[in-house]
Formats: C-alpha cells, sequence, structure tokens
C-alpha cells in the first residue's frame, strides 16, 4: 500500500501543472498588494510624474514596518517613463521587471499575480489591467529575459528589504505593485483627466465647486463631453462650459447644488470624460453636511466672584451666534442671595444677538454672607441658555494680594517665588504683555513640549475669601474647531505636589485675540499650603502658545 501512494504522488507531480503549486509573497504582502491598514491614504485619482534618479534620491527608512507606509513614498501613484531591459517570473507570481534611464540607473518594478491579491483591494483592478497587458506582450518564465522597450509605467511606491535583487535601487525603492503599463508611450492620441480639488464638502442649501481639467497628447484633437453619475438625493451637478471645444484641452467648472433635504453623508461622484472614441473617469468624493440651525452660545468670564457687603463685584457675559441666528437676546440672573442685586448694562443683548453686557452685583451692608450659585438665563429667537457664577459675599474686612511676582516683572533672570520650565518667562513683542512688560509664554514650539509654572504659598485660616485670578492669551495655529491638541491645565496642589483640584482645562478651541481674566473661588483651601500650578502640553505639530499675566490670589479676612 505504502508502494502504491509513492507511485501515485510521482504520476501526480508529473501531470499536474507546476502553476498550481505558484506561492503568493509574504513580506510586506499586505502593502505590495494594497491590503494594508494605510491603503487609503493612496489617491488612486491622482499621478505624479517622476524619474529613476528621483526615486532614487529618497532616502531609505531606517525601519521598514510590515503593514504600514511611509509617506510621500509610499501613498503616491508614481509615473516614470523609462526603458524595460529585463523581466521575470518570480517564485512569489510577481513578475520581477527591471526599468532603466538613460544614465543607467535602474530600479525594479513588480506586477503581482492577481490571484494574490486580497478581493477588497483598490489595487486589484489595476494589477490586473497591468498583468494582461504585459501578458499581451511578453511570456515570463522562471529566467531572466532581455527586452529593451520604452515604457511608461504607473505605479505605487514601496520599500524592499534589500537581498541583491537584480536592478535594485540603492534604496530600495520599488513601483510595487504596478497598475498600468504602456508600451512604445507617445504614440497614440490621447487626454488626461484631472480634477482639483480632489474632493469637496457642500451644506444643504448652497453649493460648492470643483474644476475639471483636460490635457491632450500625441495629436489628440476631438471634443470632450463631460457627465457625472453617483450623485446622492437632492444634490444636481452642472457644468460650465458642458464640454470642451477641440482639441480637446482646457477646463470646466462643476459646481454641485445641495438642496435644504439633500441627503447627508459622503459619496463617490464620477465624472466622465468621452471624446475621439477615448473614455476617462476621476472619482470626486462628495460629503454633504446638514445646515446648521440658528443658535448661539452663552459665557461669563470671571465665573467666581467674592463680593463683600455694602460694595459690588461684575462679570462680563458675552454671546455668540451660529446658524444664521439673528434676535435680540433677554437676560436675567436668579438665585440671588438676600441683600444682593443684581443688574445688566446693557439689559439684552441687540440683533444678531452676538456682543456681551456687563453683569454687576451690588451687596447691601446686610446681605448674607457665603457663596451662592448664581444661574444667568439669556433667551431670544426661541432658543434659551444659561449659565453660573459662583457668587461669595463676605462680612467686611480687609483684602490683600498674596502672590509675589504676580506679573513676572522680575524678569526672566528672577522668576522667584515662581518655579518655570526654561524660557517661560518672556518679554518678547510676539506675546506682549497684559500689562508691565513681562508675562509667561508656555508652549508654542509646534514640537512635543511641556512648561510648566508653579508658585506655594498659604492660604490663611482666617480667610474670609479667596479669589485667584489671571489673564490668558491663547493663540494657535491648530484649525480643528473640536480637537484639542494642545492643553493649559490649571490646578491647585498640595505642598508635596498631589493634585487636590483642577481648576479648568482650556486647549487651542479656546483661542482668543487678546487676553480674558479667569477668576477662580479658593476659600475651600483656607489654612493650607498650597501650589497654584499651570502645565502647557503641546502635541507634535502646529503650535499653540498660552500666555498668562497678572495672576492674583486675593484673600479678604
Amino acid at each position: 500500500m505504502q508502494h502504491l501512494r509513492r507511485l501515485f504522488l510521482a504520476v501526480l507531480l508529473l501531470v499536474v501543472p507546476t502553476s498550481l503549486f505558484a506561492q503568493c509573497g509574504v513580506e510586506r504582502w499586505s502593502v505590495k498588494t494594497g491590503t494594508d491598514a494605510d491603503v487609503g491614504l493612496v489617491n488612486l485619482n491622482s499621478t505624479t510624474n517622476t524619474t529613476i534618479a528621483s526615486m532614487r534620491a529618497f532616502p531609505a527608512p531606517s525601519t521598514i514596518p510590515s503593514n504600514n507606509r511611509i509617506s510621500p513614498e509610499e501613498t503616491t501613484v508614481w509615473v516614470i517613463n523609462a526603458t524595460l531591459t529585463l523581466y521575470k517570473l518570480e517564485t512569489d507570481s510577481d513578475y520581477h521587471i527591471v526599468i532603466q534611464d538613460s544614465s543607467g540607473n535602474t530600479m525594479i518594478t513588480e506586477i503581482p499575480s492577481p490571484s494574490c491579491v486580497g478581493a477588497g483591494s483598490p489595487f486589484l483592478p489595476g494589477i490586473t489591467n497591468a498583468r494582461n497587458e504585459f501578458n499581451a506582450r511578453f511570456t515570463a518564465t522562471s529566467s531572466f529575459q532581455t527586452a529593451n522597450i520604452p515604457v511608461k509605467v504607473t505605479g505605487v511606491g514601496m520599500f524592499d528589504f534589500l537581498h541583491g535583487q537584480t536592478g535594485v535601487a540603492p534604496n530600495g525603492i520599488e513601483l510595487h505593485p504596478i497598475l498600468d503599463i504602456v508600451f512604445n508611450p507617445g504614440t497614440s492620441p490621447d487626454f488626461a483627466l484631472g480634477a482639483s480639488p480632489t474632493s469637496l464638502s457642500v451644506t444643504q442649501g448652497s453649493s460648492a465647486s470643483s474644476t475639471i481639467s483636460t490635457t491632450v497628447s500625441n495629436g489628440f484633437n476631438s471634443s470632450v463631453a463631460l457627465s457625472i453619475s453617483g450623485l446622492p438625493s437632492g444634490v444636481t451637478a452642472s457644468f460650465s462650459p458642458t464640454s470642451i471645444a477641440a482639441p480637446g484641452s482646457g477646463s470646466s467648472t462643476l459646481t454641485f447644488s445641495a438642496g435644504s433635504t439633500a441627503t447627508t453623508g459622503t459619496f463617490n461622484t464620477t465624472v466622465s470624460a468621452t471624446g475621439g472614441g477615448i473614455t476617462h473617469t476621476t472619482v470626486i468624493p462628495v460629503t454633504v453636511n446638514a445646515a446648521a440651525s440658528p443658535n448661539f452660545s452663552l459665557s461669563a468670564s470671571p465665573t467666581s466672584l467674592s463680593v463683600a457687603a455694602g460694595s459690588s463685584g461684575s462679570s462680563t457675559i458675552s454671546t455668540s451666534i451660529s446658524g444664521g441666528f439673528n434676535s435680540a437676546v433677554s437676560l436675567s440672573a436668579s438665585g440671588l442671595p438676600s441683600g444682593v442685586t443684581a443688574a445688566f448694562n446693557p439689559t439684552s443683548i441687540a440683533a444678531p444677538g452676538s456682543g456681551s453686557s456687563t453683569l454687576t452685583f451690588t451687596a447691601s451692608s446686610t446681605a448674607t454672607a457665603g457663596t451662592s450659585t448664581i444661574t444667568i438665563n439669556a433667551s431670544g429667537g426661541g432658543v434659551s441658555h444659561s449659565t453660573t457664577i459662583s457668587l461669595t459675599i463676605t462680612t467686611g474686612g480687609t483684602t490683600t494680594q498674596i502672590l509675589g511676582n504676580p506679573g513676572f516683572e522680575n524678569g526672566s533672570t528672577s522668576p522667584a517665588p515662581w518655579t518655570v520650565t526654561s524660557g517661560v518667562i518672556n518679554n518678547s513683542t510676539s506675546e506682549p504683555p497684559h500689562a508691565g512688560s513681562w508675562d509667561a509664554w508656555l508652549d508654542g514650539y509646534g514640537t512635543t513640549h511641556t512648561d510648566t509654572v508653579l508658585q506655594q504659598v498659604t492660604i490663611p485660616s482666617t480667610a474670609t475669601a479667596a479669589t485667584l485670578t489671571f489673564f490668558l492669551h491663547i493663540d494657535t495655529a491648530e484649525t480643528s474647531t473640536t480637537t484639542a491638541f494642545d492643553t493649559l491645565t490649571v490646578q491647585v496642589r498640595n505642598s508635596s505636589g498631589t493634585v487636590l483640584s483642577t481648576l479648568a482645562t482650556f486647549s487651542n478651541l479656546n483661542h482668543n485675540t487678546g487676553y480674558v481674566q479667569k477668576s477662580f473661588n479658593l476659600l475651600s483651601f483656607k489654612g493650607q499650603t498650597i501650589q497654584i500650578f499651570f502645565s502647557g502640553v503641546e502635541d507634535f505639530t502646529l503650535q499653540t502658545s498660552f500666555v498668562l499675566d497678572d495672576v492674583n490670589l486675593n484673600v479678604t479676612q
């Protein structure tokens, strides 16, 4: 029986084609075939012309990731005109194709077998096309063959590990995979199609445009008709002009118009250009955003106040509008303690509803002492918002500012009693102070960085009010309106550095054109030695500057 099994295996190996035993690659295979984690970074609708010499000039990476891409070398679709000199069928089923320029520089380009490419790869149609184009002209075998034919090769860049490959570039760069290969290019009339920008966002009830451009080559001479498909419901598109006149080189403005009920989301629309018996397409992703509802926001500065009986204090109430809001905003306050009145100046914010009002609290000599939460109500245009202010009424006494060097006016060589990281104390006109000559400028480097400022102080146990105030200016190069990339944290710590309270966290989202005063009630820390601590943390790119000045801790006792 064992003899019969061996005989059957021998016969099988003789009669079954060796192609059935062909293997697929392993090393960086997902990157080579477009199933890696970063394949979405490759824009297949955009190509970049380059040369072998330029590709060989890229610096070789110190480490090569197995399932990610190195940008821009591996996220770009490159086009190279060169000479195909050698080709071979590799054991991993790739076509190994060596191309060379007029100076003798070589590099490797490869076409994987379509059967070795995952079905979800966006590269699969191009790989299949290139493989068919190559098979129509040559028959690759396991030995190198000579071609010496001009080609135009289109493919995605990929760094390979160096192991003595024939024709390899010194830095290991390849076009892998090839998505298109043209033999003896430059002989057939043709045109190219492009769009700028290549993706668009449009809000319901508005429109957005992209410029569709064509360029001709090799004597192409025909008008080019334009059309579009894949539009979402409620979105129309128009070309101006609707076609590009002969010889076919020019541009047209493509305008997308979204109705007020257009379907929201991202949709891939396809622009088709047809002329002279040739059709080219390009994909333009269009994102339809919901129209914003009319609204306004409400804020108070400072958000906490300490007022002695028989005196007054104020906070600025501010509103800002969005979504076409256009109405007056009325203001009111509730939750006042006995003996305290509140007055707004002005009493409402005129249409369209963006502005500010000064809220003044007046405490009589018999006002009830203690801390109350005052609710500020704002209403207009059918929209209502509220915010709160912590109001502390004290029964007289003397108020003293207990922090040393509150305006940092001792300069950079003598910041004490502040403890600061290097370079924080600043007198540059780039970030001028709120008052005086100096301030504390945290971060602003546009690289990963942390700056800190702290001072230790004791709040007397006999304090009846303790209010921390400071002026803060934030400017940033960040453009996001939703993500806090860089932050300034304000904390109270004990003398050992343990966090007792995080008073606030500001970020690039709070950037402003000038200084804004911030205020916090620290009466709960009376009788304790504490650290007033500021920490600015910046990520790896796009600067955010947090500038502090006139930091005061006013204590009444």
